[in-house]
């Protein structure tokens, strides 16, 4: 099937009959949506919030540089309850923007929630009218499309002046990084609207992108592999049959590579979306290696089962290749965990990930690969991006960035993290623990890499805010920090935007 036969089936099955016909046996849950009053004091975090948040000045202590002007945006679920329902996973919340901006040494905050087609009907409804990723609710509309479920809840970047909102399902949302408002759906082209579309897509190296999106329900597992232009024109789109239909969320890439690592958590039946996954530890994992001059150009690489939300680095040395992974041992994390910390009751632990590096050989069609293990517990991994620090081919001695990340210790109530760590190339180890009952988020280099900013909730004191670290040295701590009496939402993933950038 050529690329637009296949594009015009797929978006009339998703428009039509895969996501319409059989949304009540992909998008409904398997527990009651009732609500549940929160017994744990951690679960602060998941209650949600219903209106958007007006502009609040911070309280500072410490050093915040005067240089460091801009705003850090972060995106995550927010609307979690509305008319008595609750959300019953932690992927359903409707997207709300949290805002932080930084003049002259002062920090303030606002939030707003994205104006997806979903949140306006519910808004005007007052009630849920769709099923989520996890929850059914009551007399819910008919699905029509991907975008009609689209939470926009995920991630942020930057691109052409404005800030993409990101789910992993459907489509971008166009969001104004000054004021916050909803410009509109982002369009990469009328044939690829409403097609999933994923929340973390690597720069080009010439103002484009690489992205990806997966398609479970038409019979055969595919991945649907982007390459954006500077002008948000579709490049190339190549849609790649999978062995399996691996749950995927990232990626990596080399400046000659894109690398995937699909999972053991596979997506069959089930009532919900998310229980229609399972942990399938008998097929176990594999790479794939794309080439990125010809999509054709594939490479597969057998791997122990395991699951991974996100990606770190990727190299290629010596004939091999390299690629960090926060490696769980298995799905729990998704499956469960996400589920229990908003159900309330006591917590119950689940599997955590672990950095590691995976290298595999180049070039053979039985290639083999080895795990390298860091002992590190980390998520959220964080670097200075550029192809300076991924290696080609060519090189010898590829320069590897110092990975950032959070982690969580023993005494976290929750088991999210609560720390900040640090490790490089050579594997030596810092980190930094916050005080307890604060959950530390994804950290973000600042500064040319120069500076860690980090935002908290901390849930004992009914308080959100920032952390500033050099990030040479986490064992020092904060160098600045900034709070508010604002219990924010917990998210995933954000960018930051210095004075005057684009």
């Amino acid at each position: 099937m050529d690329r637009r036969r296949f594009l015009t089936a797929a978006v009339a099955c998703a428009s039509a009959s895969a996501l319409a016909s059989n949304a009540d046996q992909l998008l409904v849950a398997s527990r009651s949506p009732a609500m549940t009053e929160p017994t744990a004091p951690w679960q602060k975090a998941f209650v949600g919030v219903r209106a958007d948040f007006a502009p609040l000045p911070l309280q500072t202590e410490g050093r915040w540089p005067a240089e460091l002007n801009g705003m850090l945006l972060r995106n995550g679920p927010a609307r979690m309850e509305r008319a008595g329902e609750r959300y019953q996973h932690w992927f359903d919340g409707d997207g709300m923007v949290q805002q932080f901006t930084f003049a002259n040494g002062k920090v303030q905050h606002q939030g707003k929630f994205i104006q997806t087609k979903k949140y306006l009907v519910e808004e005007m409804a007052g009630a849920f009218r769709y099923h989520t990723a996890g929850t059914l609710v009551k007399n819910p509309l008919p699905v029509r499309n991907n975008d009609d479920l689209n939470t926009a809840n995920t991630a942020l970047i930057p691109w052409q002046g404005e800030v993409l909102a990101l789910w992993e399902g459907g489509s971008a949302h166009r969001i104004d990084p000054q004021n916050l408002n909803t410009l509109g759906v982002k369009d990469f082209g009328e044939q690829y609207k409403q097609l999933p579309f994923s929340a973390h897509p690597l720069p080009d190296g010439q103002g484009g992108m690489w992205n990806f999106g997966t398609w479970y329900v038409s019979g055969q597992p595919l991945l649907l592999l982007y390459h954006i232009g500077a002008k948000s024109e579709m490049q190339r789109m190549q849609q790649i049959k999978l062995p399996q239909a691996s749950y995927l969320h990232a990626f990596s890439q080399t400046a000659d590579k894109l690398v995937f690592l699909l999972g053991a958590c596979v997506y069959e039946q089930g009532q919900t979306f998310i229980d229609a996954f399972k942990w399938r530890p008998e097929l176990g994992s594999q790479l794939l290696i794309i080439d990125k001059t010809d999509f054709t150009q594939q490479q597969w690489v057998e791997l122990p089962a395991g699951f991974v939300f996100h990606c770190g680095q990727a190299w290629q040395q010596g004939g091999e290749l390299h690629v960090q992974a926060c490696l769980y041992p298995d799905s729990g994390v998704m499956l469960e965990g996400m589920s229990q910390l908003l159900q309330g009751g006591a917590r119950k632990q689940t599997s955590v990930a672990e950095l590691v590096t995976i290298r595999a050989t180049l070039g053979k069609k039985s290639a083999s690969a080895n795990l390298d293990r860091s002992g590190l517990m980390m998520e959220f991994p964080q670097f200075v991006a550029g192809f300076q620090s991924t290696g080609s081919a060519a090189s010898s001695k590829p320069e590897v960035a110092p990975l950032f990340g959070v982690s969580g210790s023993d005494r976290s109530e929750a088991g999210l993290s609560d720390s900040l760590v640090r490790i490089d190339a050579e594997g030596r180890q810092q980190q930094y623990q916050f005080t307890a009952g604060i959950v530390a988020e994804e950290p973000l280099l600042v500064s040319g890499g120069k500076q860690i900013l980090l935002s908290w909730l901390d849930y004992r004191h009914n308080q959100s805010g920032l952390s500033l670290f050099n990030s040479h040295d986490l064992n020092a701590g904060p160098v600045a920090q900034a709070s508010m009496d604002r219990i924010l939402p917990l998210g995933f993933h954000g960018c930051f935007l210095p004075l005057g950038s684009e």
